[in-house]
């Protein structure tokens, strides 16, 4: 009898999703892929220790869930100068993180002319965690 191996779907894969890499497994976010990298069976992901993202397979992930960062302003460092993250911002509701966001790269890029030059390396840094 073959064995049946339940394959994820690309549309099933969400920005904001937590997944592990089968291969290293390392985790990462699925993130939104504004400049068209990725290949027809990728996706977008930034894997812990990276700032960088690149199209993976969808094959090689197992997906874990809802990445659910909490952005506050204290524990995101607001008014503390070089030691806020430059993902945080202020949304219609109140702080948002934009780590995995629409605004990403746009921070990142921008990161050289801001105060807080500094960006989180690590997947769920404290200053996120709730």
């Amino acid at each position: 009898m073959a064995e049946v191996v339940e394959k994820i779907a690309i549309k099933v894969i969400q920005t904001g999703t937590v997944v592990r890499n089968h291969e290293s497994g390392v985790k990462g976010v699925v993130i939104d892929d504004p400049f068209e990298v990725c290949g027809p069976n990728e996706v977008p992901v930034v894997y812990e220790g990276t700032t960088l993202y690149g199209g993976t397979d969808v094959e090689k992930l197992e997906l874990i869930g809802p990445e659910n960062a909490q952005a506050d302003f204290v524990k995101c460092g607001a008014g503390r100068g070089e030691e806020a993250c430059i993902f945080l911002t202020i949304g219609p509701e109140g702080p948002e993180c934009q780590r995995f966001g629409s605004l990403r790269n746009a921070l990142i890029a921008r990161k050289e002319s801001m105060t807080a030059q500094r960006e989180p390396s690590q997947l769920y840094p404290a200053c996120q965690l709730t």
